[in-house]
């Protein structure tokens, strides 16, 4: 079925350059706040994060 509103003269409607709600996009989105790791790992770094599980630190604090 052909859309009776296609016009050929906005076919192509993307922008090369950024749009007003890409960039409202930007700056609106916040990551969020780190909180405390709850993995695996007794000590160590993940991805330039240094991150430890306190529990597990607890727990076997007379074997590390």
């Amino acid at each position: 079925m052909v859309n009776p509103r296609w016009r050929p003269t906005i076919a192509n409607s993307r922008k090369t350059e950024e749009t007003k709600l890409k960039d409202d996009r930007k700056d609106g989105f916040d990551l969020p706040a780190p909180g405390e790791y709850i993995g695996t790992h007794i000590q160590g770094d993940l991805g330039g994060v240094k991150v430890s599980n306190k529990n597990y630190k607890k727990y076997y604090k007379g074997m590390v």
